[in-house]
């Protein structure tokens, strides 16, 4: 529970601009505050991350996923996979953060990881977005554009609902997956599958 006196200093924090790496660690680490994002240099809310849009379904999914890009990224030592509380700052420097975004899981090949205890300066090389009931279709691809305009260069859109998963190119190609399909890693993971009858539990 926040005291009234941490929400007087998180007020005074939420005020500040430019909006720093500092202040944005700080204020993310009070309970209820974890899933703002910075967009144009403002706070707002990450209703992808929202805990109150987010359910079961949707954790589960994100396990699922997040282990088995996992298992393949320690055994062929491809880089690091991240869950959704690590945020990318995919506009901005450590003294003004512009945009931050906090992709349900995300993949950064081993060329481009540097090791940090505070927040990612880059894209994440695949970044993917699981869809909550509350959510909008058309502003979540919105928001996997947003990915790429900044350098991701695999975009995934789970949509537990229909039981499909679209993945988005950087060369505006989306190739559509349904169950009984699995989604190649392609040339960001070489080798790597994913069926999404296991994804699904189908």
């Amino acid at each position: 529970m926040v005291t009234r006196d941490e929400v007087r200093k998180i007020v005074t924090l939420l005020m500040k601009r430019p909006i720093t790496e500092d202040i944005a660690i700080e204020v993310k680490s009070y309970e209820g505050y974890e899933h703002l994002e910075i967009t144009d240099g403002e706070w707002v809310l990450n209703d992808v991350e929202d805990e109150m849009t987010t359910g079961e379904e949707h954790g589960w999914i994100e396990t699922l996923i997040l282990n088995a890009i996992t298992n393949y990224v320690l055994k062929t030592r491809a880089g690091r996979v991240y869950p959704g509380d690590v945020t990318f700052v995919l506009d901005g420097e450590p003294g003004h953060l512009r945009v931050t975004r906090e992709p349900d899981v995300s993949f950064v090949a081993k060329e481009n990881v540097t090791p940090t205890r505070k927040f990612v300066f880059r894209a994440p090389d695949l970044a993917i977005e699981i869809v909550s009931p509350s959510q909008d279709l058309d502003e979540m691809r919105a928001r996997l554009h947003q990915y790429l305009d900044y350098g991701t260069r695999q975009a995934w859109l789970v949509i537990p609902e229909i039981r499909q998963i679209e993945v988005y190119a950087l060369d505006g190609f989306v190739a559509i997956y349904s169950v009984g399909q699995t989604v190649p890693g392609g040339d960001l993971l070489p080798g790597f599958t994913l069926d999404l009858a296991f994804v699904f539990e189908q």
